[in-house]
């Protein structure tokens, strides 16, 4: 087991602004969530199905962590040994900020496709590493926000991103970001940002891909 993963142990989800755009993602590709089969990989309190399990969705989720949600049927798992058998293919498969924590995260994409249903969707979000505001930082040398961290094994930015999920056969549906420079969090303007971040992707502090697990 990754143990640089324990510093997560007690982990809820900080940011709800790509989960809100996840489970919008979610609800535009399907017309009715009710009986939707949906893994969150790396689940926690505040996460996708965190939001959804009361609306008739039939709820599941891995962590490398011990994790407790009720009405939700929780594996504790290192996905660096795949993606567990729950005895059912997955409409959306959700994985939240974990992709860039594997060791090899061609295998995870290779993984989440075998367990999807012909046609569902994988939704990831990655830290970007050409966020607007580490461009800046960059610059004057300083260390990126969000993307370098000990416990990440990957960096990405939208390109690197799209075409890693590309590599194992799906269809990029939609790539979004979070926000430019700051989010509602912080100030209500930053309303404005989340909206420019679906706009400009590439520049955005989170990227959050949706792609579809094509038909043979």
């Amino acid at each position: 087991m990754d143990i640089k993963q324990q510093v997560f142990e007690n982990f809820d989800v900080p940011d709800p602004i790509r989960i809100k755009k996840a489970v919008r993602l979610i609800r535009r590709y399907f017309e009715k969530i009710e009986g939707l089969n949906i893994l969150e990989c790396g689940i926690a309190k505040g996460g996708v199905v965190d939001i959804l399990k009361n609306e008739g969705v039939n709820c599941f989720g891995v962590d490398v962590n011990p994790r407790h949600l009720d009405g939700v049927n929780i594996k504790q798992v290192d996905l660096n040994d795949g993606i567990p058998d729950f005895g059912v293919k997955f409409d959306v498969i959700f994985a939240g900020e974990v992709v860039e924590h594997l060791f090899d995260d061609l295998k995870f994409m290779e993984n989440a496709k075998n367990s999807l249903k012909q046609g569902g969707i994988l939704i990831i979000t990655v830290p970007n590493l050409v966020f607007v505001a580490n461009r800046l930082l960059m610059f004057f040398g300083k260390m990126p926000l969000f993307a370098f961290a000990p416990y990440h094994y990957h960096i990405y930015n939208k390109k690197i991103a799209e075409n890693l999920i590309k590599e194992k056969g799906f269809e990029i549906l939609e790539t979004i970001s979070s926000h430019l420079l700051f989010s509602t969090r912080r100030n209500k303007l930053g309303r404005i940002f989340e909206i420019l971040g679906d706009v400009f992707p590439s520049l955005g502090a989170h990227l959050i891909i949706c792609a579809k697990n094509k038909k043979l």
